[in-house]
């Protein structure tokens, strides 16, 4: 007969106890009757490796729940420390978990999620890092929330920057692969490629692209780590359409939807002002004819096209995606996977493209995505059980296996990064990141 639920909950938090002890708690304890109660701690004598309830005394059990109790909460968040979670039971609060510890149980996840396209994923060597952008890591390292750095302004010069370094340099590489060099996101998403600070998270529709970044600089597996969380490698996975409503395309349509009477005002006055300028147009072809073009004007689909391409700043998405507005969105995704009509250009050099690159926006300069996304929703419905997304946290012991696999699944080095010349192009990111910070320092 298997542990009752009761013992194993017990064994939790005993061993929730022993990883804080080995992490520093043990020094702190000055009661030694106490102690000597922990060193009475035994397993079950029948192998299963649970702790014997008998040797507990109470005050050790008090000692485990307290510790258990510090862990159903979140880490803390401080604008100059970079917090992590200490056990999976603390990662509970923002995230869906679930444990793969053996080769068979990998491959299961490999055969479900391989062929998936329309979700989001994103692989992590530290199962106990939290969500944080490289810029919010730059950000609390360097302590700029306390100089304090105004983060918008630093954003837009940034920005500004990246555009007139070096006579335009990466705004000629941006357009020459295909990207939008006025696009604040195009942008965005060229620095974040080659490893400047920036407000945005790394994706992929791709599931083995993540297990390859999850595997990336992972440490290897300890006989017996400080805490067990520090033995497994994270991937997380989000629905695309579960995170619609937070996307680059859903503000579009929200945006044009909501001022349509005005849009299709203003399209049937760019009709008419292309009537007055058409002239043998309108008799060579049907196309500029006054029936047709009346037809034309009234046709809400090619409105809202319009409205997409035309509105100030070139084109609505370009205009959402300026720094300055982007500021007010807390949280968000870029993609340019489906509607073409909400083009951002994201695919602008051959590394995005093989790694299905996608991108999330946080626009908190310390506060990571999992935080900033369950505040909204806890604010909107205070009794809310939310999950920010699903995570596979993989055992270190497993990835001698992944990094075999992982190649007949046509995932290499040089699968990910095709391209060549990446070590000038960081040298020329960081550049203009030292650039705008020496700005504000």
């Amino acid at each position: 007969m298997g542990a009752s639920p009761e013992h194993l909950l017990l064994d939790q938090k005993i061993k929730l106890l022993w990883e804080w002890g080995q992490s520093g708690g043990w020094k702190t304890l000055l009661d030694k009757p106490l102690v000597e109660e922990l060193m009475q701690v035994r397993e079950m004598p029948d192998g299963s490796g649970l702790v014997d309830p008998s040797t507990l005394t109470s005050r050790v059990r008090a000692l485990a729940n307290a510790e258990y109790g510090s862990q159903l909460l979140p880490p803390l968040l401080h604008p100059e420390h970079l917090s992590m979670y200490q056990s999976f039971v603390q990662k509970d609060n923002y995230f869906d978990q679930q444990r793969i510890d053996t080769v068979a149980e990998l491959e299961a996840l490999i055969t479900e999620f391989a062929p998936k396209t329309d979700h989001l994923f994103r692989g992590i060597n530290e199962a106990k890092f939290m969500l944080y952008s490289s810029l919010q890591r730059n950000w609390i390292i360097n302590k700029r929330e306390t100089k304090p750095t105004d983060h918008q302004l630093f954003l837009e010069r940034l920005m500004a920057n990246a555009r007139i370094y070096c006579g335009g340099l990466l705004a000629k590489y941006i357009e020459a692969n295909g990207g939008d060099s006025g696009n604040d996101v195009s942008v965005l998403s060229i620095l974040q490629h080659y490893s400047c600070p920036t407000p945005l998270l790394d994706w992929t529709y791709s599931f083995p692209v993540a297990l390859y970044f999850a595997a990336l600089g992972a440490t290897e597996a300890q006989p017996r780590p400080a805490r067990e969380i520090d033995n497994y490698v994270s991937v997380y996975f989000i629905q695309e359409q579960g995170f619609a409503q937070a996307g680059l395309r859903e503000m579009v349509t929200v945006s044009i939807e909501g001022n349509l009477p005005l849009i299709k005002q203003m399209f049937k006055a760019s009709v008419e002002a292309l009537k007055q300028r058409r002239g043998i147009m309108a008799s060579a072809s049907y196309t500029f004819s006054d029936e047709n073009l009346d037809k034309f004007a009234n046709d809400d689909a090619a409105a809202i096209r319009w409205a997409r391409a035309s509105f100030p700043g070139g084109g609505l998405t370009s205009y959402i995606c300026r720094v300055e507005h982007l500021k007010r969105i807390p949280n968000s995704y870029f993609s340019d996977q489906g509607d073409d009509s909400v083009h951002i250009g994201l695919e602008n050099n051959p590394n995005v493209i093989n790694q299905k690159g996608v991108f999330t926006w946080n626009s908190s300069s310390t506060e990571p995505m999992e935080y900033v996304v369950h505040e909204q929703v806890i604010q909107d419905n205070p009794e809310a059980a939310h999950s920010y997304s699903h995570c596979f946290n993989i055992n270190k012991a497993l990835l001698p296996h992944l990094r075999q696999r992982l190649p007949q699944l046509g995932i290499t080095d040089a699968f990910i990064f095709p391209e060549q010349d990446q070590e000038h192009l960081r040298e020329v990111v960081w550049a203009i990141f030292d650039m705008t910070a020496a700005e504000f320092d």
